[in-house]
């Protein structure tokens, strides 16, 4: 018995070697199940240009008329002349300064995220193990009592 023990662990390690090259393991975006093209330098500028626009036009959107809604009184002329920008003073361009500098925060951010989602996804599946240990034994509220 030993010696086939031996003999197994020797010829193990044997028949793992077939002569190809090991496959080298997939970028950790493709481990995570991430598209590539979210973490991509251009998909940033991108969505980082979207969010400008977006930005823009939220800044003219017309609030004095809901201000006056809310405050249960009819719109006058200078409530409907109230933008987001004109409540809120805001400057477009410290605005625009801003959303360009996050995009390096969001890259970082995405390939945080693309490397401890493999982590995350293996804690829940142990944890989701151990629930199901945990509970195997459980009586079943439908089974019959004898």
């Amino acid at each position: 018995m030993l010696a086939l023990a031996l003999l197994s662990a020797i010829a193990v390690p044997a028949a793992a070697q077939t002569g190809r090259p090991a496959v080298p393991p997939p970028p950790p975006a493709a481990q995570s199940g991430i598209p590539p093209e979210i973490l991509d330098d251009r998909t940033l500028d991108q969505v980082g240009n979207m969010v400008g626009a977006l930005t823009k036009a939220f800044l003219d959107l017309p609030v004095g008329e809901v201000e006056a809604a809310v405050e249960n009184r009819p719109a006058t002329r200078e409530d409907r002349r109230k933008t987001v920008r004109s409540v809120t003073g805001t400057n477009e361009r410290e605005l625009s300064q801003d959303i360009e500098q996050s995009k390096g925060a969001m890259k970082a951010g995405g390939q945080a995220m693309v490397r401890a989602l493999p982590v995350i996804r293996d804690a829940l599946n142990r944890a989701g193990d151990e629930i199901e240990r945990a509970t195997a034994n459980l009586p079943q509220p439908g089974y019959p009592r004898r």
